[in-house]
């Protein structure tokens, strides 16, 4: 049986979010952050939180059963946080998500990790390859990581490039699980409509 692990990346500073550290914004009563965690747990072994170490802290106080990951070197970009997260991962798959998408429920990572059949399995929205939520073939999204982390890449979205992934149409997905669950906050605004609409 394949083993299934979670990456959750959660260390950006969200410039655009101008009310404090965005993960732990409140939504339905939790933060953010949690709740890209908690949908993760039900169907992972090991879920692994990415972050800056100032974060760590706060994060232990609304997070159980999860291992923290600093980034090794401070503003390096996302790539460098799950390059040091993938290093604590010994599972065979694993699930990447952001701590910006609250909607993303525990089916959704259930049923792409099932159909995953190649390096990987990501949504395409209007043409544009997700890196999260997604689910990757451990060893290949490690060793494509480490390959652009080489050349001096930064940015997540990159890691796609030349992956064998199945594609995954997010009409689809938002057929399946509504229109809010792809839905990520940058701004208090959009946090603010999503807790008006909710998920």
């Amino acid at each position: 049986m394949t083993t299934r692990a979670g990456i959750v990346l959660g260390g950006g500073y969200a410039s655009r979010f101008d009310e404090g550290d965005k993960t732990l914004a409140d939504f339905e009563g939790r933060p953010l952050i949690a709740h890209a965690v908690e949908p993760l747990q039900s169907v992972v072994g090991t879920v692994v939180v990415s972050c800056r170490a100032e974060q760590v802290e706060a994060f232990e106080r609304v997070l159980d059963d999860v291992e923290f990951v600093p980034d090794p070197e401070p503003d390096e970009g996302p790539l460098a946080g799950l390059d040091a997260a993938l290093q604590r991962i010994e599972a065979d798959a694993v699930a990447l998500a952001t701590a910006d998408r609250p909607c993303v429920p525990s089916t959704l990572y259930s049923q792409i990790f099932e159909t995953l059949d190649a390096d990987g399995v990501v949504i395409d929205a209007d043409g544009i390859r997700q890196p999260a939520p997604a689910v990757f073939d451990t060893r290949a999204l490690r060793g494509e990581v480490q390959r652009h982390r080489d050349t001096g890449e930064r940015r997540l979205r990159s890691i796609l490039a030349d992956l064998d992934v199945d594609l995954l149409a997010a009409d689809t997905v938002r057929d399946q699980w509504g229109t809010s669950v792809l839905t990520d906050v940058n701004t208090v605004a959009e946090l603010d409509r999503l807790r008006r609409d909710g998920c």
